[in-house]
């Protein structure tokens, strides 16, 4: 006998052949979103976190005193509402040079904080510049205890 075209068992077969293929790829597809949309957030937290450390840099090379000058010099950098941007936190725990500073940003909460580098201030006997040590934490808001983004940096303060 000839026969001239596919039974049903080859049908059959090559639907689970090509069904297991497209399950598969769907389940990839599905994964590569979910990274997709993690690597979104982790990078607009990261971007906060980085204008952040460019605008107190940016403060920094443009103020004469940081000892006395900082906080208002911080200051001067307004939200659009014409408000300060960035708040002072008191924190009596801290010791010579240690401030702490917040604001938010949309869909974010910006922690910036200053402390001496462990385990002294180091101090350039030339230039009379010191060292300071910069965290700056994003988080979704204030209450949340996770991370989305954190930068640290030593700034260089000027001569007092």
């Amino acid at each position: 006998m000839n026969e001239k075209g596919m039974t049903l068992i080859e049908i059959l077969a090559s639907i689970v052949i090509l069904s297991i293929i497209i399950v598969s790829m769907l389940t990839m597809i599905v994964q590569s979103s979910q990274s997709n949309t993690i690597s979104k957030k982790i990078m607009s937290a990261t971007y906060v976190a980085e204008s952040a450390m460019e605008e107190l840099n940016g403060t920094v090379a443009q103020s004469t005193d940081l000892t006395t000058t900082f906080p208002i010099e911080l200051n001067k950098l307004t939200k659009s509402d014409g408000n300060p941007k960035y708040t002072l936190i008191v924190n009596p725990d801290c010791q010579t040079i240690c401030k702490s500073f917040e604001t938010t940003v949309p869909g974010y909460y910006v922690y910036i904080e200053l402390t001496s580098p462990p385990p002294i201030t180091k101090v350039n006997t030339t230039t009379g510049n010191r060292l300071v040590n910069v965290i700056v934490r994003v988080k979704k808001n204030k209450t949340t205890a996770k991370i989305e983004a954190q930068m640290e940096m030593l700034l260089s303060w000027k001569k007092v």
